[in-house]
């Protein structure tokens, strides 16, 4: 198995003359993360992106063992018969997730939730129909997660910081 090693030695080889002062100082194995929050820079506060935001690039396989979860709930139960019922607890589900996801991912979200509902709910067999029932859940559960991506891009909107612009006096 082939060893990793340090791209720049601690010591100088053996045998080697090399002054120590000529080699380079430590640095990490592991590169630090970049530091989140608002910063001070040049007297002015600027708000540094966070490189990872692992809630929102996990929305949809989330999003899709939740709606499983809730079909099994629902089919346990027997609320699978109550149409109204189900649609809203899938409903309040779909805009939850779509608040959590990233915008290009919403329409994913929208139809995993979609296909869960009519496929085990609606039909119970795992199937798809296009009825009137199921186009209307589709256009339900879409308008319940646009809503939910729409309040959350407001709500992440009114928490970052607008820049000022100069007075034009």
């Amino acid at each position: 198995m082939a060893a990793l090693h340090h791209p720049v030695p601690a010591h100088p080889p053996p045998g080697t003359n090399a002054p120590t002062a000529a080699l380079a100082p430590h640095t990490p194995r592991f590169p630090r993360p970049a530091p989140r929050g608002p910063r001070l820079l040049a007297g002015r506060s600027v708000r540094v992106a966070p490189t990872a935001d692992l809630g929102r690039d996990l929305a949809l396989p989330v999003g899709a063992a939740a709606s499983a979860v809730a079909v099994t709930t629902l089919l346990v139960t027997g609320q699978a018969t109550h149409f109204a019922f189900s649609l809203a607890a899938f409903a309040l589900l779909t805009a939850a997730i779509a608040a959590a996801a990233r915008p290009r991912v919403v329409p994913a979200v929208l139809l995993v939730s979609w296909m869960f509902f009519d496929g085990f709910v609606v039909h119970q067999h795992a199937e798809l129909g296009w009825q009137q029932t199921d186009r209307t859940s589709l256009w339900i559960l879409a308008g319940a997660g646009l809503a939910g991506a729409v309040c959350a891009a407001a709500a992440r909107a009114a928490r970052t910081p607008r820049a000022r612009r100069p007075d034009a006096d």
